[in-house]
Order: C-alpha cells, then structure tokens, then sequence
C-alpha cells in the first residue's frame, strides 16, 4: 500500500514538473497563482455591486408627530412617503451601470495582460541568459583545457609566461562572467515567483518559444488595436461619459414624491390621505451638465490620443522587428558556414597559430556570438510586444 501511494506521489511530482517545461506552462500558472490577479477579482466584483446600487431607488421616509395639547385632543400624524427620479433617469441609470460593468472586464483584461506580457518577457530574458550560460560554461571548459595545455607547454619550455598567464587571464575572465549570469538567472527565476504567488517555477530552456508573424504590418496593427484592452477601456469610458450626460440633464428635470399620510387624535376621528411631492431643481445641478459636457469631450480626445500613440508604438516595434529578423537570419549564415572556435582551437593545438593570435580571433568571434545572442532576445521580445494581443 505504500509503495502504491509513493508511486502516485512520484507521478504528481513528475506531472508538476511537466506543467513547467514550457513559456505557455509558466504563464498559465501565474494566471493562476498570480495575488494581483486574484485581488482584481475581488476589488472588481465590489465595483459592480457599487455600479449596481447606482440604480437602487431612494429610501422612504416614515415620519411621526405627536402633539401633547388636551384642547385639540393631543392629536398625533404618520406620514410614509417614497421619492421617485424623474422616469427617464432610470433608464440612463441602468445604461450607465450596464457600460461600467462591462468596462471592468476592460480593466481585468488589461490587468491580465500587462501582468502576463512581463512574466514572457521575464521568460525570454531568462531563456537569453541560460543560452549565455551555457555559451559560458563551453567557453570555460576550453579556457581550462587551454590553461592545462599551456601549463604544460611552461614546464616543457615551449611556451612563455606571458602566453601562459594570458590564457590563464581568459579563464578567469570567463569563469567570473558565468558567476554574473547565473546571478542574473537565480534573479530573473525570483521575479517569476513573485509573480507566480511564491510557488516554484523552473524555467532551464535553452531554445526560445514558437512564435511567427505571417501577416502584414497593417493587418496586424488592426488586429492588435481590436483586441487591446487599453483602447477597449478608453472607448468605454468616451461612451460612459456621454451616458453620464444623459443622465445629467435628465437630474435637471424635477422629482417626485408619493405616500400615505394618517391623522388621529382623542376628540377628532381618524384621517387618511394622499401626498404628492414635486422638488424642482433650480440649484443643485447648476454647471452640472456643462462639467459632464466637458468630461466628455476630454474622453473623446483622450480615446484619439491614445490610439494614435498604440499606433505609433506598434510602427516602431514592427519596424525594429524587421531589422532584427535581416539582422538574426545573417549571422544564422555566418555561424552555420565556419566553425570559428573549432578552426581556432584546432590551429592553436597544431602550433599553426600563437596564443596571442588565438586570443585576439577567439575575443573577435565571441563578441560576435554574444552580439547574435543579444539580437536574437531582441527579436524574440519585440516579437512578443507585438504579439502580447493573443495572450
């Protein structure tokens, strides 16, 4: 029996360290676990029952009065009455609530994106650094095999101390810069907790993932401006505020009352009756439709603005996405025609070349490496901005 439950604890193990091996698993566990995304939830729930009670009717009002005088038979009143908006405001109201409810599903989807788009772009630079980490790691291994080589060739009297000490010089370079990324690495998987709510995530992909943009520049900027949550929340709020005029001018036309009034005393007999109520706003909502007017306008500006600057955002991300892609695909070719590194260990080994003349090619093609590293996140970032509308 408890070789059965060890077992099963082993395959749910196995099955949580699965659900991590990919950026798609990653970011499906921090929508998940994500505190801030769960605090949305609860904080926009209390909003709609707030846009809710918007439309609930004013409280009735029960008075009572009671005079103690004997000569009129200490005569006593009950009045219940209830206060009525004039009956178009109802209907502006439960628009105005409507419009405000859906617009915060706007906001939780915004919430949901920013959240999720830095949580990729937190995986891409981690992916960048244990591909450099694992370029580092090579680049030791044949710094130390080189720095053993060298040693050797001091005691046998065919090299110098200043080949020597520069090979040595480039281990050491070299180790220290491995030490910095798995810093980064250890830095960048703490970040992916956080926002994972504290729950474990390991993330040790070496290659980035699967993504491609097939459309044109203007088919995916239409794309991306109709599923933007931003631009979704700055066209609700232009169609809240013109509601919320509505509804203003309607609060300028008067109010009603209706109740029940009943009258009693020791030496008069009972009465009951009707009250109407009319309250005219002359005062109360001075300026008030010229404020809504104004709001209105300034959303409509502010939903022209801020489209204009997606627009002009996404432009220059697809333009730097294009000069990364030429960029990626020419140093694929460099790369996959000459083994540089091969050739020059090989030279070095065989005599052909100087260890002076090995460091100044190896820093030449390692910078090379490292500037097609740094291109390569680049692209795959800025792809990932560009694309954040499918998360």
């Amino acid at each position: 029996m408890n070789k059965i439950v060890f077992v099963i604890m082993i395959s749910i193990l196995s099955l949580s360290a699965k659900a991590q091996n990919t950026v798609q698993d990653v970011l499906s566990a921090i929508e998940k676990n994500n505190p801030v995304l769960k605090a949305n939830e609860q904080f926009f729930e209390a909003q709609n029952l707030g846009f809710k009670a918007q439309t609930n009717l004013d409280n009735p009002e029960l008075e009572w009065e009671k005079s103690f005088s004997s000569d009129e038979g200490k005569p006593y009143e009950i009045l219940v009455s209830q206060s009525f908006d004039f009956p178009t405001s109802y209907l502006y109201k439960n628009q105005l609530k409507k419009a405000q409810i859906a617009n915060t599903e706007n906001y939780k989807a915004k919430s949901r994106q920013d959240i999720l788009l830095e949580a990729k772009l937190l995986c891409i630079k981690l992916i960048y650094y244990n591909k450099q980490k694992a370029e580092l790691q090579s680049r030791l291994t044949n710094a130390e095999r080189l720095n053993d080589l060298f040693q050797k060739r001091l005691e046998e009297g065919d090299a110098t101390i200043l080949e020597a000490n520069k090979i040595k010089m480039l281990r050491l370079n070299t180790a220290n810069q491995l030490k910095m990324i798995e810093s980064k690495v250890s830095n960048l998987t703490d970040d992916l907790i956080k926002l994972n709510g504290g729950k474990q995530i390991d993330l040790n992909l070496l290659e980035y993932p699967l993504m491609s943009i097939d459309q044109g520049m203007k088919e995916l900027l239409t794309q991306s401006l109709n599923a933007d949550p931003q631009l979704k929340l700055l066209s609700t709020k232009e169609e809240i505020s013109a509601k919320e005029t509505s509804l203003v001018k309607t609060n300028s036309l008067p109010k009603f009352s209706i109740g029940y009034r009943y009258l009693n005393s020791d030496i008069m007999k009972q009465a009951n009756g009707i009250k109407l109520g009319l309250s005219i706003p002359l005062w109360e909502n001075k300026n008030k439709v010229k404020r809504a007017r104004l709001l209105e306008q300034f959303n409509r500006e502010e939903y022209l603005i801020g489209k204009m600057e997606l627009e002009n955002k996404f432009l220059k991300l697809f333009r730097n996405f294009l000069n990364l892609e030429k960029s990626m695909k020419e140093y694929k070719g460099v790369f996959t025609e000459k083994h540089y590194d091969t050739l020059l260990q090989k030279a070095l080994t065989l005599g052909e070349i100087s260890s002076i003349e090995y460091l100044t090619e190896n820093i030449y093609y390692y910078e090379s490496v490292d500037t097609y590293l740094e291109i390569e996140h680049e692209y795959y970032k800025t792809m990932s901005e560009l694309l954040k509308f499918r998360l």
